[in-house]
């Protein structure tokens, strides 16, 4: 009977079986139909989706996921402001003489007294004097009257460009520029003086001390001081321009170079005055260079572990610590500018690793800046100390030069031992011995 029963109960699986079959195949044909029953696309919207979540078209890739270009809401353009309307209007500029008549683009109903720009149109006042001034004030035994006349026309014409008038000026002989500034300039400011003496009743300065006629002054192109144009030093400066003009790219660094170097002395003056000052009770003892630059390499990067009771964040890592021992705005600064040409960002991914890795290399570099720093200072005092050296050493040798010279010179000075005289006599009598 059992085995009855289990032929029966394998008879009714295999029956189910095959219809479930059955079934799944006739769902895979009505598929299957309803496939091929349906339309084809044309050819410019066939696509075919790919594992990546791209949508490949027969004119190229897009990602499924992006956003669409075109706006979803409407444009809304404000027609309220009116346009600037703009018309080509003619003008005349107050500063010619000739009337001429030109055009330019302005605003429509906007019209202008005279041109906005003629404003900067300044002239020097001409340089003016009686026949009684020339002979009191102006008079000089280098230059004559006609001489004077063409220079002061000269400089008033070109307004004062004197390379201009240094090319324009024809008179012979020819008189190199700070000739001519220094008459032009005298000739003004005697002028200038001598008028408001007159105009103030003799006095000259008002009652601050500064020079009154400094608008007039101006108005004439020369400065409100009271002495006159200093030749000389005009020409040590336009020497001293030429020679920076003419230097070198290989002078220029000689240049920077003793400035550096020059800077540097400075400092170690001032920390040797320092030193021989004595250090001040209150304060701490000094530590040496290489403690100095453990202490700036350990203060860079913070604790790694929370405190207890404190509110801790990875990216509180990244952030250096300010106003601590060792570490300076200026080792700050160096140390973002390495970091920067590393091409490290300033605030990477706050991970365990990576803030690790970013504590670690910023130690190194504070270490190697501080390391470079103390070499550069016991560099320098190397350098000092060979210095001082090679001029004792100098000096050692002038002296010992100078005292052979000085025993030389009382070797020479010294009277002369002469050898006696001997006789015809006295060398028979020798012979004979």
């Amino acid at each position: 009977s059992r085995a009855n029963q289990s032929l029966c109960c394998a008879r009714a699986h295999a029956s189910s079986t095959e219809a479930t079959y059955a079934f799944s195949s006739a769902q895979r044909a009505a598929c299957t139909h309803q496939i091929s029953s349906a339309r084809t696309p044309p050819p410019h919207r066939m696509a075919s989706k790919l594992a990546g979540g791209e949508v490949v078209l027969d004119h190229g890739t897009f990602k499924a996921n992006q956003p669409p270009l075109a706006p979803k809401r409407k444009l809304k353009i404000d027609r309220k402001k009116s346009d600037v309307e703009w018309q080509w209007a003619p003008f005349t500029n107050q500063a010619r003489e000739d009337g001429l008549v030109l055009h330019h683009w302005q605003k429509k109903g906007v019209e202008f007294a005279e041109y906005p720009y003629a404003r900067f149109n300044t002239k020097l006042e001409r340089v003016t004097y009686t026949d009684d001034e020339y002979e009191r004030l102006l008079a000089d035994r280098h230059w004559t009257r006609s001489d004077t006349d063409y220079l002061i026309n000269l400089c008033h014409r070109l307004d004062l460009r004197w390379p201009v008038i240094l090319d324009r000026y024809a008179p012979v002989p020819p008189r190199p520029l700070e000739q001519l500034q220094r008459r032009y300039y005298h000739c003004a400011h005697a002028l200038a003086r001598d008028r408001y003496r007159r105009s103030r009743g003799g006095r000259l300065e008002s009652e601050g001390g500064v020079p009154a006629y400094v608008d007039q002054s101006q108005a004439l192109g020369i400065s409100s001081r009271t002495r006159d144009f200093d030749v000389a030093y005009e020409e040590k400066r336009r020497r001293q321009a030429h020679v920076a003009y003419c230097r070198t790219r290989a002078e220029e660094a000689e240049e920077r170079r003793l400035r550096d170097e020059l800077k540097a002395v400075e400092l170690e003056s001032r920390r040797l005055k320092r030193r021989a000052r004595g250090q001040p009770a209150d304060e701490p003892p000094r530590r040496s260079g290489l403690e100095a630059a453990r202490l700036a390499a350990n203060a860079i990067a913070p604790p790694k572990r929370p405190q207890p009771g404190q509110p801790y964040l990875q990216s509180s890592r990244l952030k250096p610590p300010e106003g601590a021992q060792g570490l300076s705005k200026g080792m700050l600064t160096k140390l973002a500018l390495v970091l920067e040409e590393l091409g490290v960002p300033a605030r990477p991914i706050p991970t365990k690793l990576s803030c690790d890795a970013y504590d670690a290399l910023r130690r190194d570099i504070v270490t190697l800046l501080s390391l470079q720093k103390l070499a550069t200072s016991k560099d320098l005092e190397l350098r000092q100390m060979r210095r001082a050296a090679d001029d004792q050493h100098a000096r050692a040798q002038h002296a010992a030069r100078a005292a052979q010279q000085h025993t030389r010179a009382q070797a020479y000075a010294a009277p002369k031992r002469t050898a006696p005289q001997v006789t015809r006599g006295q060398v028979q009598k020798r012979a004979r011995r």
